[in-house]
Order: structure tokens, then C-alpha cells, then sequence
């Protein structure tokens, strides 16, 4: 028999309690989507694991292809300069090669060959001024030394240049090169 007001409607009974086990559940729950969703963000967020793993990879590709690069852009000797510094434009990017491919065909051919240069390049360190997944820059220390039929004595220089690299097909290849 249901109880019923003066109205006639009826009364509901008193609502059921839930259990602790219930509460307790369901707390463990919003927690542990919680731990999820923050272990999640600094995976997968910016500056996260992923990325910092990623700027690493890079970082040790980026500086052997440097240092590698920059043996090739810049040793030669006068008697096969030309091949030596046409191979150098296949680690470069298009605008930066053409560039680069003008300079040693109008100035550097014809005066390692006028003047019998020899050019050896020993790179001294290596240090990444900046590092993403499709770009990076470096800067070189490069130690040369240089002999030509004027000066055969060997003479040695330093210097240092800013190389930048992009990632290309997934090969790293210079577009620039700048005095630092």
C-alpha cells in the first residue's frame, strides 16, 4: 500500500545511501584518469619527453654531418679541386648549393688551380646553438692549413663558422655557412 499525501500523490521513499566502496571506487578512478591524462601531456606536450628525445637525436646527427660538411666545403688541393668541391654541393641544400656552387666555380677553382693551393681542414669542435626535429644550427671551430707554390710553408689559421642545417627526406643537409 502506498502512502499518499492530502493531495493524493504518493510518497517517495528515502533515497538509498551509497556505499563507501562506491565513493571510494569512483575516486580511485577520477584519480587514476587524472595521473593519465597529466603522464600524457608531459609525453606528448611541448618541451615533453618525446620532443627532448627527439632534440637529442638530432643534436648527435646534426654535429657529425657539420663536421663532415664542412671538412668537404672546405678541403681541397689544386689538383682535383673541382671534384672535390662539386661532391661538397650534394650535402646542401637547393638555394644555399647554387650559391655556393657560383662562388667555387667563379673564385675558389680558378685560384687553387692559379695558385696550387692545398687546403686541409681539421675540425676542432663542434658545439649546437640550436636544435629541433627539421632544423638545426651549429657553430664550427676549424683549425686549417694551407700550402700553395707562393708559400710552401704551411700555414695555419682558425676560425669559426655558424652552419645551418635542414632535414631533408630525412637527410640533413647546410643552408648556410657564415663567419662567427
Amino acid at each position: 500500500m502506498t502512502q499518499s499525501t492530502t493531495e493524493g500523490a504518493p510518497i517517495s521513499s528515502p533515497p538509498k545511501r551509497v556505499s563507501p566502496l562506491t565513493v571510494v571506487l569512483c575516486v580511485i578512478s577520477a584519480v587514476a584518469i587524472a595521473l593519465v591524462a597529466v603522464s600524457a601531456w608531459l609525453y606528448f606536450g611541448p618541451g615533453g619527453a618525446r620532443d627532448i628525445a627527439e632534440i637529442d637525436q638530432t643534436r648527435a646527427e646534426v654535429g657529425q654531418v657539420s663536421s663532415d660538411q664542412a671538412v668537404a666545403m672546405f678541403q681541397y688541393d689544386y689538383s682535383n679541386v673541382d671534384d672535390q668541391l662539386h661532391s661538397a654541393t650534394e650535402g646542401l641544400t637547393g638555394d644555399f648549393r647554387g650559391q655556393f656552387t657560383e662562388l667555387i666555380e667563379s673564385v675558389i677553382i680558378p685560384g687553387a688551380q692559379e695558385k696550387a693551393l692545398t687546403v686541409q681542414v681539421v675540425v676542432q669542435g663542434t658545439s649546437i646553438l640550436d636544435a629541433g626535429p627539421d632544423t638545426a644550427t651549429t657553430m664550427l671551430f676549424l683549425n686549417q692549413i694551407t700550402t700553395s707554390k707562393d708559400s710552401p710553408e704551411a700555414v695555419a689559421s682558425g676560425s669559426r663558422v655558424k652552419m645551418g642545417l635542414e632535414k631533408h627526406d630525412g637527410r640533413w643537409l647546410v643552408n648556410s655557412v657564415e663567419p662567427f
